[in-house]
């Protein structure tokens, strides 16, 4: 998985057991996602309002990537509905889901190098 996922999922339990579920005994999952660190800073320019890091709303925005579209298509889209997740919420998920947790390691943001903008987790069945 990659490029932002989880938030579309408003269960992060429910997922990652399905997760488990589709991996084989030895499997290996690898999610590369948004840094929880944009729940309260806007820092990867998604033009969504920061919110407080432990806040569990679910939120209505726009879809992936509308920003890049005029402004009558951008108008049009459909609105997508949002739960951010806190770091120890995914990786706990991970492991309260039968995963073992390999690596997990931040990566800064494509936008200022001085902050983290994205994660990637290595978990195995």
């Amino acid at each position: 998985m990659e490029g932002g996922v989880l938030h579309y999922f408003h269960n992060i339990d429910d997922f990652m057991r399905i997760m488990y579920s589709l991996l084989k005994n030895g499997g290996k999952m690898i999610c590369s996602d948004f840094h929880p660190f944009t729940k309260i800073s806007d820092v990867l320019n998604f033009e969504q309002s920061a919110a407080s890091y432990f806040s569990t709303e679910i939120f209505e925005g726009e879809m992936a990537h509308a920003r890049f579209f005029e402004e009558n298509a951008r108008e049009q889209a459909p609105k997508c509905s949002y739960r951010k997740y806190t770091g120890s919420e995914i990786i706990n998920s991970v492991v309260n889901n039968g995963f073992t947790l390999r690596r997990f390691d931040e990566h800064p943001a494509w936008t200022n190098e001085n902050m983290p903008g994205e994660f990637t987790i290595v978990a195995s069945k």
